[in-house]
């Protein structure tokens, strides 16, 4: 049965402290740390055999980017560390396994969008979380409250997903708290995001008071709002 881990939110800098240096770099990570982040979040993909931190798809082929394991080595102890794997195919699950192997006892949890991709990183990695990462085209407006909470929980269970990433906005039109509660019920963790727009620490503020279980922010100016 869900129990609530943690006393507040967990709060996780996506992409690292992307205000000071660029994003998916170690030094954002070790920033975001040291800022008062609870956890990081980061984006892989394959290259040539070795996982690559780097978020787009369309990235530049000729450029050198950080590999996981690398960063792993300097970042593995100080939280909480959200992997999203970026892959149209399980191919990346075999050598990711790899390196997680050398990280024994780190908090991760590995996410993902891509809802078939999402069974298969369940199967490969049973005792680390999976959180399952909803869009808003997901979505839409003739829904009504029950036809998305029928669809979070049956795509959750389909997946073997232990979190629910799921937009402020989805969150806002469909339910709320209520929503969040009624998602607890059934044993799922509740994630969302906060983007680095004008209404940003409303947001934040609302997420607390509905009883969010973690969020990724964009913005580690954040980390000064205490209401999480």
């Amino acid at each position: 049965m869900y129990k609530k881990l943690h006393k507040r939110a967990l709060l996780i800098a996506h992409r690292g402290d992307t205000i000071s240096f660029p994003e998916n770099t170690v030094e954002a990570f070790i920033s975001a740390f040291e800022k008062g982040a609870d956890g990081i979040e980061l984006d892989i993909q394959l290259k040539d055999g070795e996982i690559i931190i780097v978020h787009d798809y369309l990235h530049n082929r000729n450029q050198v980017y950080p590999k996981l394991e690398d960063v792993l080595e300097k970042i593995h102890l100080k939280g909480r560390v959200e992997i999203e794997i970026k892959a149209f195919s399980v191919d990346i699950l075999r050598p990711l396994g790899k390196v997680l192997d050398e990280f024994l006892g780190t908090d991760f949890e590995l996410t993902t969008s891509e809802i078939p991709l999402a069974c298969y990183v369940k199967d490969a990695f049973p005792h680390i979380p999976m959180g399952l990462i909803f869009h808003d085209f997901l979505f839409e407006r003739w829904m009504s409250q029950e036809i998305v909470k029928r669809k979070l929980i049956g795509w959750g269970r389909m997946t073997k997903a232990d979190v629910l990433h799921i937009p402020f906005k989805i969150l806002n039109l469909f339910g709320r708290e209520k929503l969040i509660n009624e998602l607890h019920e059934v044993d799922f963790i509740v994630h969302s995001h906060i983007y680095n727009t004008k209404g940003q620490e409303e947001e934040f503020t609302a997420l607390s008071k509905w009883k969010i279980d973690q969020c990724t922010f964009d913005d580690i100016r954040l980390l000064k709002v205490k209401n999480l």
